[in-house]
């Protein structure tokens, strides 16, 4: 078991060395994971010969856990599909944002103008971080979107607060707006709808999330999107000051 690990081990620092696109490196982690899939079974086999149905139990929850992440990570990298019953949307419906943060939040300090920004909540629609991955990795192939050396330096392959280059929000009524994307201005699609009765005052869509590397390790978070804009708090004392 020992060995195993090792070998995983050195093909995931493999991997990371290479830098190649995410998109077929979380390929390469997901048929790597077939690999400890298959040993469980075997273990499980054993278990079963040898009627140790105590180890049994815990070593088939173990290989059903592994199976079940097999299938999502198949279709989300190979298909580009989310399945109905994928446990993981709800960690990103209902966890905040910095909730995967690897930085200190204590060394991190606003940037000029967050000061004054607060996130406007958005109902995504369900499939939308499948067209924004794909976005994003056509962006990042075009240089629009600055990426870093995870080889060569730890935290997110996207820096924090980058500005999502082409979104539009439009106007339906009164209270309801569109947030759409794309990869240029001409092919702008609809991901969600925001409900503000109060007029809006955007500072930017922002990208959060996607691969990262901690302590030489590099894992995968979904990419979502922030949307800010300027508080109403903020603009109550802006306007208290000039009185």
């Amino acid at each position: 078991m020992t060995l195993l690990l090792d070998i995983i081990n050195g093909l995931n620092k493999f991997l990371g060395f290479l830098d190649i696109s995410p998109k077929y490196s979380n390929r390469a982690y997901t048929l790597l994971s077939v690999i400890p899939t298959v040993y469980i079974l075997r273990i499980v086999y054993g278990l079963w010969l040898n009627q140790n149905y105590l180890q049994l139990f815990l070593y088939g929850l173990v290989f059903i856990v592994l199976v079940y992440f097999i299938v999502l990570n198949f279709f989300y990298y190979f298909m580009d599909r989310n399945v109905k019953g994928d446990i993981t949307q709800l960690f990103v419906k209902y966890l905040p944002d910095d909730a995967f943060n690897i930085q200190n939040e204590k060394n991190i300090k606003p940037k000029k103008g967050f000061e004054k920004a607060k996130e406007l909540p958005v109902d995504f629609n369900e499939d939308y971080q499948l067209k924004l991955v794909e976005n994003i990795q056509l962006l990042i192939e075009e240089k629009e979107i600055t990426i870093r050396d995870l080889s060569k330096e730890e935290g997110f392959l996207i820096e924090e607060n980058t500005l999502y280059p082409y979104y539009y929000v439009k106007q339906i009524n009164s209270g309801t707006y569109q947030l759409q994307i794309g990869k240029n201005y001409r092919n702008l699609e609809t991901i969600g709808t925001i409900h503000q009765t109060e007029p809006l005052k955007p500072i930017g869509l922002f990208i959060v999330g996607g691969d990262f590397v901690k302590n030489g390790v590099r894992y995968h978070e979904p990419y979502r999107l922030k949307f800010l804009v300027k508080s109403e708090e903020a603009n109550s004392r802006t306007r208290r000051s000039k009185k």
